[in-house]
């Protein structure tokens, strides 16, 4: 009796001081390989920085801490008796930047799944969490804090700039406007998502700037501890739909047992990177050039051409004129006559 009960307070200990901060991935220490298990399109960056997607339509990447966590407290040890959910906390520096601007594409996730590669997931809507078939299952074991920039009417969303609570299921449990910050702005975001287990009380908050705001954007009641199972992988997820974004991850850090998660310093982490020149909006803009120019070397020829006319077919005034004022009159079928005129002539 006195061993198992040493033995989960063990396991609660080692539960209670698990922590990780990452300000970049990819350290010298393993010769630049990613500290994170990567999966899908999602890349580590020669700079540092976690790309989860990229500017390709209809794909998904995960990115997980490599090892499982105990997220429920074994019965019996304090507060846990019954198995019940264990605090945490998480903060995470991110970016998205969309292919077109002002247009999400789609959207990711902090999130706590049984497995990181997540099998049978879709990419669009689905976030890379789940898949039509399992929407809604109990048996999924998904919690996630999803970041979505578009508005998918069949989820109920309330806009294209949101943060939502989903409990296996993409039909959020609470959710909130991420107004005055803008998802997709491109601008680094720092987000905070805190769990107290005691209190079954879940907290997300965003910010531009390294300072946690006084007050949350969501504050959810609820208890995880029919959600979580003993041992979950926590990381994120992101998808792209038929429009597409990149999604990059600056640094995370995660404290579980209690207590906040180590700050992140938006101005020591790297920085977000420059995008690319789009190519198409430059081929755009030569062609318009282009054809406005052929356009206006067509106007000019056709001024051009109207002017001779006009010239050539100018009435001359005759010296009398300018004192008596011109005194011209049609005469009807005068110019046909001069017409046939000026054909006999030229056969004479």
């Amino acid at each position: 009796m006195h061993l198992r009960l040493l033995l989960h307070l063990l396991l609660a200990t080692l539960a209670a001081s698990q922590q990780f901060t990452y300000s970049g991935f990819g350290g010298r220490g393993n010769g630049g390989a990613p500290n994170l298990t990567l999966n899908g399109v999602t890349e580590l960056r020669p700079d540092g920085i976690i790309r989860l997607t990229n500017e390709t339509s209809r794909l998904l990447g995960h990115a997980f801490y490599p090892s499982p966590l105990r997220l429920l407290g074994p019965p019996g040890s304090g507060s846990n008796r019954n198995g019940t959910a264990v605090s945490f906390s998480t903060a995470f520096a991110f970016a998205v930047v969309p292919e077109y601007p002002r247009l999400g594409g789609h959207g990711f996730a902090f999130v706590a799944a049984p497995d990181p590669r997540i099998s049978g997931a879709l990419p669009s809507q689905y976030l890379g969490l789940l898949s039509a078939a399992d929407l809604g299952n109990a048996t999924n074991h998904v919690f996630a804090v999803e970041f979505d920039t578009v508005q998918d009417f069949e989820f109920g969303d309330i806009n294209d700039n949101h943060i939502g609570v989903d409990l296996n299921s993409l039909v959020s449990n609470a959710s909130a406007s991420a107004a005055p910050v803008n998802l997709k702005s491109g601008d680094t975001v720092l987000a905070w998502v805190d769990y107290d287990g005691d209190r079954r009380l879940l907290n997300v908050s965003i910010a531009t700037t390294s300072e946690k705001p006084a007050a949350p954007l969501i504050s959810f009641h609820v208890d995880l501890s029919t959600i979580f199972l003993d041992q979950m992988y926590v990381g994120f997820s992101a998808s792209t739909g038929l429009l597409a974004s990149s999604h990059y991850l600056m640094g995370w850090s995660f404290k579980l047992g209690g207590g906040a998660a180590p700050p992140l310093d938006l101005s020591s982490l790297l920085s977000m990177p420059q995008p690319k020149p789009d190519k198409r909006s430059r081929t755009t803009r030569i062609l318009a050039s282009v054809f406005s120019a052929f356009v206006a070397l067509v106007a000019l020829a056709g001024a051009g051409a109207y002017g001779a006319y006009r010239y050539k077919n100018r009435e001359v005034i005759e010296p009398w004129e300018l004192d008596y004022g011109p005194h011209r009159y049609k005469v009807p079928g005068a110019e046909a006559r001069h017409s046939q005129d000026e054909k006999f002539n030229a056969t004479v």
